[in-house]
This record gives C-alpha cells, sequence and structure tokens, in this order.
C-alpha cells in the first residue's frame, strides 16, 4: 500500500510539471521550459510508469492512460497492475484506489509547503523561486526545489521535438520513479464532464483539507 501511496505521490509531481510553471520566469533557463510545459498542457496519450527502491530494485510497473487540460484539470487511469484513478476537476484532486473501494479528497488549493500538491493550487510565480532551474540538453531539464522538507528531491523532464517524453523523480525516501509518455496528442480543449467523478456507494471517501 506505501508503494501505491507514492505513485500516487509521483502523479502529482506529473502534474506539477504539464500544469504549473507557465509564468514569467527569473532566467533563460526556466523560460525555455516554461514554453515547452505551456505547449504540453492540453495533451492526451499513454504512460508506463515504473517505481525503483534507493538500491535500484524494481518495486512496481503501471501503465494507462491520460488527460490534461487547462486550468489544472487532468485524469491519470492507471490500468494495470491495479486500477487506480487520479482525477482534478480544476479544484479537488481525488486519488480513487478502486479494487479497495477507497477514495482520497484533498483541495488544489491550501497545501502548504513546496509539495507538488501545493504547485497545484498555488500562482506558479510565487512556486517558481522555491526551485532551481537547470538545463541538461536541449530539451531535458532538471527541478530541484530549494527548501528541505519536499515530497521530492528533483525530477527530471525530457521532451522530443517539442512534445513531453519522459519524466524521472527522485523521492525523499531514495525511490525512483521514471515515467515514460507515448502516442501524445494535444486538444483544444475537452468538456468539463471529463473530469467529473461519480464515486459508488460502496467506496470509503476521506476528505483531506477541511
Amino acid at each position: 500500500m506505501l508503494i501505491n501511496k507514492l505513485v500516487a505521490m509521483a502523479i502529482l509531481s506529473v502534474v506539477i510539471a504539464f500544469q504549473a510553471i507557465t509564468v514569467q520566469a527569473e532566467d533563460q533557463t526556466s523560460g525555455s521550459i516554461e514554453n515547452l510545459l505551456e505547449m504540453n498542457r492540453n495533451i492526451e496519450g499513454e504512460f508506463r510508469q515504473v517505481t525503483y527502491d534507493e538500491k535500484g530494485k524494481q518495486l512496481q510497473v503501471s501503465e494507462g492512460i491520460f488527460l490534461l487540460a487547462k486550468p489544472n484539470q487532468f485524469v491519470w487511469d492507471s490500468v494495470t497492475p491495479f486500477a487506480q484513478r487520479i482525477i482534478s476537476d480544476g479544484k479537488t484532486i481525488t486519488v480513487w484506489d478502486v479494487d479497495l473501494e477507497q477514495a482520497t479528497k484533498k483541495p488544489l488549493s491550501g497545501t502548504v509547503g513546496n509539495s507538488p500538491a501545493a504547485l497545484l493550487g498555488q500562482p506558479a510565480s510565487e512556486v517558481l523561486p522555491h526551485y532551481n532551474v537547470a538545463k541538461l540538453g536541449d530539451e531535458k531539464f532538471r527541478l530541484e526545489p530549494k527548501g528541505e522538507q519536499d515530497l521530492f528531491q528533483h525530477l527530471t523532464l525530457s521532451f522530443r521535438k517539442k512534445v513531453i517524453s519522459a519524466m524521472s523523480i527522485l523521492d525523499s525516501l531514495e525511490q525512483t520513479t521514471v515515467i515514460e509518455f507515448k502516442n501524445v496528442e494535444t486538444h483544444d480543449g475537452v468538456a468539463k464532464e471529463n473530469f467529473a467523478l461519480d464515486l459508488p456507494d460502496n467506496v470509503d471517501v476521506i476528505v483531506e483539507g477541511q
């Protein structure tokens, strides 16, 4: 179960990359990654996600589909090996573990600290100064939080021909999550109903942040 929770945290980190850093940057490096991320905010496709422990041992592999849309709306559906849905309607994030019949809801805003979830709920102009951005290649960047109490140590973003292709996240437990994206397509916007989630009556719902 701990792995599933860590995977959910990693997914929120993914949304940082797509949704958060989209306003004025302080330097040329941040500006270039800002442009790439802005181009990848309205997209959909497939993903393959692998989590490794601190010694490089594979802990979990998952695959699924995703949908992102401005502002701060997303669906992240893990199909294998366990069904899990992470959905944001722009105001609330819901993490639904289908097999466990359990869901957690939390507001986008009101999250304290410089965690991935906080990046979703705060203006990027206020959040970006908390991160050091390094350019590792023509279309590869590393984001490292300046704070000491964050959910991840750093994340690396890779693009191919201006389209997101991969992400690697090193979390605070020294575990690494590598996400590969494929069949990524852009869209001009989708109906809000795509980000609405009606949970079955048998699901135990935990509400945080109230």
